[in-house]
């Protein structure tokens, strides 16, 4: 009986994912940096660090600073910086497992910092009994690192929590921790290669918060 939901943020519960391709592929050129959309996609579910490394292989003599400082400006230019939007049915399925007693967690490859200050201005920080982010030393996602955390800090067993995620990483990460995984794509489609490892796809979380209360 899943007991636990361990939600990924970005792409997931924000639109945020498209918000930061947007802003790479923007600045980047500009930069003197090839970074396709292709390559961005490969990283979605990953740690900034993570995404660094891969854009490095592809860019001698890349410089994160320099891109992010570039992705800043631009997104603060566009209200980004204050606030993300929420993706479809996110402010309805928190609120609602919480009633039905599920324990909730946040596990996403993003910082801290930014998971308080987008996460507080659409008002869902609120309702995660654990949240474990990028910024802990942990193993980036496909790993299972980060959802053994989150299933340590809620105290259930992993066989009644269900991850759900938008990316082939996570969904990865969620299988090789013991849970039950759900997918709701975002800027990366199901792939059949998910099969073994993905138990349900949903186009949406109304869906998925239907899938969770048996209905």
């Amino acid at each position: 009986m899943v007991r636990a939901a361990l939600f990924d943020m970005d792409g997931l519960l924000l639109d945020s994912e498209r918000v930061y391709a947007e802003a790479v592929l923007a600045v980047a050129p500009s930069l003197g940096y090839h970074i396709p959309r292709d390559l961005i996609l490969e990283c979605v579910g990953i740690t900034a660090e993570a995404t660094d490394i891969r854009y490095a292989q592809e860019n001698p003599g890349f410089d994160s600073k320099v891109l992010r400082t570039a992705m800043t400006a631009w997104l603060k230019e566009r209200g980004y910086d204050l606030m993300i939007p929420a993706k479809p049915y996110a402010k309805q399925i928190l609120p609602h497992l919480k009633e039905h007693g599920f324990r909730c967690a946040l596990v996403t490859s993003s910082s801290l910092p930014n998971v308080r200050q987008h996460m507080k201005a659409v008002d869902l920080f609120r309702y995660f009994d654990a949240v474990v982010t990028g910024d802990l030393g942990l193993a980036s996602k496909p790993s299972p690192e980060v959802y053994l955390r989150a299933i340590e800090l809620l105290g259930i067993p992993a066989a009644d929590c269900a991850v759900i995620e938008d990316s082939h990483n996570g969904i990865r990460a969620g299988h090789a921790a013991g849970a039950m995984t759900i997918m709701v794509p975002d800027l990366v489609p199901y792939s059949d290669a998910l099969a073994s490892v993905c138990d349900h796809v949903c186009r949406d979380l109304q869906e998925v918060e239907d899938i969770l209360l048996c209905r």
